[in-house]
């Protein structure tokens, strides 16, 4: 028998283990974060931790003998919700939970009132296996979804108590979740190794309805999951219709969840066009050498003078998305980038200590072009034009406190919709909280899925739109 000493922030805690194991699966069981963006393959560098004084890599790294491991400190996610929290118990209540491949959100909802009595967060542990999810699908290919499972339940799980504990409740009758179609096959435990390769097929897709206890979740009777529309656009997308609403008539309406695989509706109260574009995980901090997510440290935000807003008020660690797009777009202004993307200097300098390379400008170009190119794909399908389109709503954690002009700048919105555009924060919680009052989904049109691979355009409109 060996024992490891384990370090992070004010915790400490002492790890048996026999034989030869590896470190990243030792911390994940006893609910240690580390962060594993690139899935474990040992390319991002960012699960650097101290075993035994010496730097290593988590992912890498195997466990022989007695040890001591120091991790950095845990990086607490600044999670919105978006919706107005009454703060007050009525007799009929239910759980609500969106399942984001970055973090969780599970909001107490009265069914009496009609809206969200208190909500909690948490990150998703998941991302101890990847910071995508394709990378995740990968994790599963080799070792099954048992205990992408196992983890995020526990941290449903924890949730779930804390807030019906909150309110002196044991139970309550039914959970209703949204996720894209990976999450929430991950969370039944369902093999999804198919969303991985093409034809890119599903276990499924419908509504589902579960036994609570059987899938191991104690303080709720039932789980209902809503519908998905393909491998790529999931239920997190028609939660977020939900929340949007229809347009007027003739009119339409573009839901952009904004993530590693960004989720694009275009619809009207008759079609629904909707697409999945692969941005890459940049806007989740991952590929980009100072990224992080939306966390104490991270800049969030960067005026046209350079003056830097860091979440929690002290020194900055490294960019978040929002600040990702200022930096980038007050480089472009200054003349530090140019329209190709190309920078004189290695590095653009954002506060002390953290800078951008000409790889981050190029990752964020990748993502954008992926994006817009999808947007005007769908508009294309629908041979409608941006005078079309009555309001494009941006979900995502950050889409709050998104710059809309510096993303109009950057190319990432049409200038036609910048008047247009709003920050929904968590559309699909939201969204799922509509569905639990009405205990039915919007009859919504059939929606057609574009797969960008096979379309001719795409590949034109992508090369178009790397520039800035």
């Amino acid at each position: 028998m060996s024992y490891i000493k384990v370090i992070q922030n004010k915790r400490e805690q002492i790890l048996e283990f026999t034989g030869s194991v590896p470190l990243r699966e030792i911390l994940t069981q006893h609910g240690f974060f580390v962060p594993h963006p690139c899935g474990g393959k040992g390319i991002c560098k960012k699960c650097l931790v101290t075993v035994n004084g010496q730097e290593v890599l988590a992912c890498q790294f195997r466990l022989t003998g007695d040890a001591t491991v120091v991790l950095p400190e845990r990086e607490e996610l600044v999670a919105v919700t978006g919706g107005q929290e009454s703060g007050y118990l009525t007799e009929n209540v239910c759980l609500c939970l969106d399942i984001g491949t970055t973090t969780l959100a599970l909001g107490l909802i009265s069914l009496d009132e009609k809206c969200i009595i208190r909500t909690v967060t948490a990150p998703n542990p998941q991302r101890a296996f990847g910071a995508d999810v394709i990378s995740r699908i990968d994790y599963c290919t080799g070792h099954g979804a048992g205990e992408l499972q196992a983890v995020l339940l526990q941290c449903i799980g924890r949730m779930i108590r804390t807030l019906l504990d909150s309110f002196g409740l044991t139970c309550v009758e039914k959970m209703y979740v949204a996720g894209n179609t990976t999450m929430l096959h991950l969370f039944y435990g369902e093999d999804c190794t198919s969303l991985g390769y093409s034809p890119y097929t599903p276990v499924f897709l419908d509504k589902r309805t579960e036994n609570a206890a059987k899938l191991g979740i104690q303080g709720v009777g039932q789980v209902i999951s809503l519908p998905g529309i393909s491998a790529f656009v999931g239920a997190d997308i028609v939660a977020g219709i939900h929340c949007v609403g229809l347009p007027a008539q003739d009119k339409y309406r573009i839901l952009l969840d904004l993530g590693t695989n960004a989720e694009i509706a275009l619809y009207s109260g008759e079609k629904i066009f909707c697409t999945a574009a692969a941005a890459g995980p940049c806007f989740e901090g991952a590929n980009i050498s100072c990224g992080m997510s939306a966390g104490e440290g991270a800049v969030c935000a960067q005026s046209m003078d350079g003056v830097c807003r860091v979440i929690g008020g002290g020194a900055a660690r490294g960019v978040c998305a929002t600040g990702l797009i200022d930096v980038i777009a007050n480089g472009l202004r200054r003349g530090f980038i140019d329209k190709t993307g190309y920078m004189e200097d290695d590095t653009l300098p954002v506060c002390d200590g953290v800078s951008l390379s000409d790889r981050d400008v190029r990752e964020f170009q990748l993502a954008k072009a992926a994006i817009r190119a999808a947007c005007e794909c769908l508009l294309k399908q629908a041979g409608i034009g941006f005078a079309d389109v009555e309001g494009m709503y941006i979900a995502g954690g950050f889409s709050a406190g998104l710059n809309v002009k510096n993303a109009v700048l950057l190319g990432l919105i049409p200038e036609q919709l910048q008047e247009k555009c709003r920050g929904i924060n968590n559309a699909s919680l939201l969204g799922t909280a509509k569905y639990a009052y009405a205990d039915e989904v919007l009859q919504l049109p059939l929606a057609q899925y574009t797969d960008l691979s096979s379309d001719a355009r795409f590949a034109e409109l992508f090369v178009k739109h790397m520039l800035f």
